[in-house]
């Protein structure tokens, strides 16, 4: 099978699987005594999956980016959960879920997405995924095509990131560079972009202590992540396969995926639709929020009333 796309090898471009320097919104500093949300821990199995759930309707499944965790779509959450229910997860490797040596190919971690849903009781869901997620967003859709009522891709990252890919793992290149992506991300996203928001989002005690800088297991999954997963599991066989209704969202200035990659993934998709968000990069849900949270509304309208093309 071949892959929808490939790209000519470009080192920079392999940091900023999910807007290395593009992360600007910063966790809340205070304390408050009621926040609105509340943090669960889902067991499944040999992994425990950090959750936050709100809201009522079609069921929505958000999946975040390389290195991110549910706290990316705060933004978001609340206008989405005023017409959906709404649940967001940290992904295994990610956030405060489990971080265990293995299990991060595109199609383990679409499997884990669907064990969650079927332990929270949700038979069908709008998947929304960005980046990374939007990758796994596409292979649980490939998985299980009867379990998504929809498929919103934001920035999705469907390429194998280029300097990953530049070296023959004889020169031992490709491990070095894997190892150098993580920690310059890590450093970004311990400023930009942190795993708490006790104003937003009510945790535990011994929640609220753990950083992930300070987990030698969140390192090792950072690397392990870029190691194992596929980026390029959605072949155009299986993107054939996906007819349930499509929503391409883009930033107009992502220089992570271009959105001129759209193009190829849009005529993959059989039910598919092109929106790009203009001022906008490679997190659009967090730099446009208002945008996005109104696509993605529009989008669940059409599925609930039965007019998505």
């Amino acid at each position: 099978m071949t892959p929808l796309a490939r790209r000519p090898a470009r080192i920079v471009s392999a940091a900023l699987l999910s807007g290395v320097a593009l992360l600007a919104y910063s966790a809340a500093d205070g304390r408050h005594s009621t926040a609105t949300h509340r943090a669960i821990s889902v067991s499944l199995g040999n992994l425990d999956i950090r959750v936050v759930r709100a809201g009522s309707g079609t069921p929505v499944l958000l999946l975040h980016g390389y290195g991110e965790s549910l706290m990316s779509w705060r933004a978001v959450f609340d206008e989405l959960a005023l017409h959906a229910d709404v649940i967001a997860f940290d992904l295994p490797g990610f956030g405060l879920s489990s971080k265990p040596d293995h299990g991060y190919s595109a199609d383990s971690l679409a499997q884990v997405a669907l064990r969650l849903m079927d332990s929270l009781g949700v038979r069908r869901a709008v998947f929304v995924g960005h980046s990374l997620g939007g990758a796994v967003s596409a292979a649980a859709a490939a998985r299980a095509p009867d379990r998504l009522l929809g498929l919103v891709l934001i920035d999705p990252a469907l390429i194998t990131p280029p300097a990953l890919s530049s070296f023959g793992d004889s020169t031992g290149q490709t491990e070095r560079m894997r190892s150098i992506v993580a920690a310059y991300y890590e450093n970004l996203r311990s400023r930009f972009a942190g795993v708490h928001d006790p104003e937003w989002l009510s945790e535990s005690d011994a929640a609220m202590a753990y950083e992930p800088a300070q987990d030698p297991a969140y390192r090792q999954a950072l690397v392990a992540v870029l190691r194992q997963f596929d980026f390029q599991h959605l072949t155009a066989e299986r993107a054939a396969r996906l007819t349930m209704p499509a929503l391409l969202i883009w930033g107009a200035q992502d220089p992570v995926i271009p959105a001129t990659s759209a193009q190829g993934l849009l005529a993959a998709l059989p039910r598919a639709r092109l929106a790009i968000v203009p001022r906008s990069w490679h997190r659009p849900h967090v730099e446009r929020p208002g945008v996005v949270a109104g696509l993605i509304e529009g989008f669940l309208g059409e599925i609930v009333h039965g007019t998505s093309e």
